[in-house]
């Protein structure tokens, strides 16, 4: 069997989360299989690095499958962004080792969260942003983020339905950026996320930057390990799955 790895782009409005789901439901996955069975026939092993939910976009998922077919991988390109929905593409594509898993030899996983902190919204902005009018201290959210950094038990910072007995992440790198015309990008990787992680700290780092609770605060909330102690989670249309590092 022939292993290949695409790095797939998708706008997540109109489809419920990346993986596949019982029924007619639209996802990415789903529209990933239809076209590959199309064009190469049978595919097995089909993966993925990050399980984006409902709503959520991405400029550069993972993924790899495996098929009996050689490919000619500019025309397999070509072709599949030809039958492809337009708001999924497929970025890249090349032959990878048989043994290679998208999903577990990833090493980095970066996503981003766009806030737009100004008094409009523009039009190139409103379906991929969170717009927050009120001011904002961004020295004291950049202070709260630094307080993500580590091996940590994020029980605090997942949805309440997460049945999942190991909630330790180690997370790389948490960054707060601020750009021209009030646009805000938070930026944080990790070995790997849980169900909301990222929604509930932007939200959370929100809260901190209206200043209804200290930068000290984050420290207490991840130990107490309770979701009730953590701020509220964001809308999905301004997270962004960035990277992927192998």
């Amino acid at each position: 069997m022939n292993n290949y790895l695409a790095v797939v782009e998708y706008d997540g409005t109109n489809y419920k989360g990346f993986q596949s789901q019982p029924g007619n439901t639209r996802t990415i996955q789903g529209e990933l299989l239809k076209s590959l069975a199309t064009l190469t026939g049978p595919i097995s092993g089909f993966g993925y690095a990050g399980r984006t939910d409902a709503g959520v976009h991405a400029r550069h998922q993972v993924i790899n499958f495996k098929t009996d077919s050689e490919l000619d991988l500019y025309r397999f390109k070509w072709k599949m962004n030809c039958i492809l929905p337009v708001d999924i593409v497929i970025r890249t594509i090349k032959k990878v080792h048989p043994d290679f898993d998208s999903r577990r030899d990833a090493r980095i996983r970066q996503y981003a969260y766009y806030i737009v902190n100004n008094n409009y919204q523009s039009v190139f902005w409103k379906k991929y942003s969170l717009l927050v009018t009120g001011k904002l201290d961004i020295a004291a959210m950049r202070e709260a983020a630094g307080k993500f950094i580590g091996v940590k038990d994020f029980t605090t910072f997942c949805s309440d339905n997460l049945h999942q007995s190991f909630n330790m992440r180690e997370v790389y790198s948490c960054s707060l950026g601020k750009h021209r015309d009030g646009l805000l990008i938070f930026k944080i990787s990790a070995n790997s996320f849980l169900y909301n992680m990222v929604r509930i700290i932007t939200g959370t780092l929100l809260e901190v930057g209206r200043g209804k609770r200290n930068p000290e605060s984050i420290s207490s909330s991840l130990e107490g390990r309770n979701r009730k102690l953590a701020g509220k989670i964001v809308p999905p249309m301004g997270l962004f799955l960035t990277d992927v590092v192998y």
